[in-house]
């Protein structure tokens, strides 16, 4: 079985910002960034270096199978705190699944719909014009479950934070103990990347932490 890569080989649609961040994640899972400690931290945080994606080029694509794993790594890792609000099911059809698998992969999840005949709602499973479930129903929980944090939606995080997917890869995988001097407040973990250098998500990818199912 495959297990997490630090290899930056990311995936298939660039139409799909969601899945491209989840095909970063799976293909940075386990990596450990070792950034100088001494670094001058400014408010923004560290710029993340630039990172030679193969397929960053003009004649570039994604690899769909990077794309496959990196949904897993979001479904078993991210997926508990992290939204993708703007990605239904059938966005993930010929993209990094079966038209089969996605629908089964749906039918796993109850959705509300209505109101029937008699005016009632009612639940039913997923189909591919669902768009992905929630961790949280709403923001008050979400905030409630982080300890104030909001964690953010992914569906177009690497087109919301500049430096694009060089910057959630260097997140990811920035995680480190605080240099001297630096104090972070409990609860908070330090990550260079980071606006400030204190992050409330603590780090979430290591070595093994997801096999993949190729």
């Amino acid at each position: 079985a495959r297990f997490a890569s630090t290899k930056p080989t990311v995936s298939s649609n660039p139409v799909q910002f969601g899945l491209v961040t989840a095909a970063i994640v799976g293909a940075t899972a386990s990596a450990y960034m070792y950034a100088d400690a001494s670094a001058n931290m400014a408010d923004e945080g560290l710029h993340a270096p630039h990172y030679p994606w193969p397929h960053s080029g003009p004649l570039s694509t994604f690899d769909h199978a990077a794309i496959r794993r990196g949904y897993q790594v979001y479904r078993e890792v991210c997926s508990a705190c992290h939204s993708l609000d703007r990605i239904a099911w059938r966005n993930l059809v010929g993209v990094s699944h079966t038209e089969a698998e996605v629908k089964a992969m749906a039918e796993e999840f109850e959705y509300q719909d209505g109101p029937d005949e008699n005016g009632e709602m009612f639940t039913r499973p997923g189909k591919l014009s669902d768009y992905m479930p929630k961790p949280y129903p709403n923001e008050e929980a979400a905030r409630a479950g982080n300890a104030g944090a909001l964690p953010p939606d992914l569906s177009l995080i690497t087109k919301a934070r500049h430096g694009g997917e060089d910057y959630v890869f260097s997140l990811l995988t920035g995680y480190m103990d605080p240099p001297g001097g630096i104090e972070v407040r409990e609860g908070l973990n330090y990550n260079p990347y980071f606006p400030g250098g204190a992050i409330a998500m603590a780090r979430v990818l290591f070595d093994g932490v997801v096999e993949y199912e190729d």
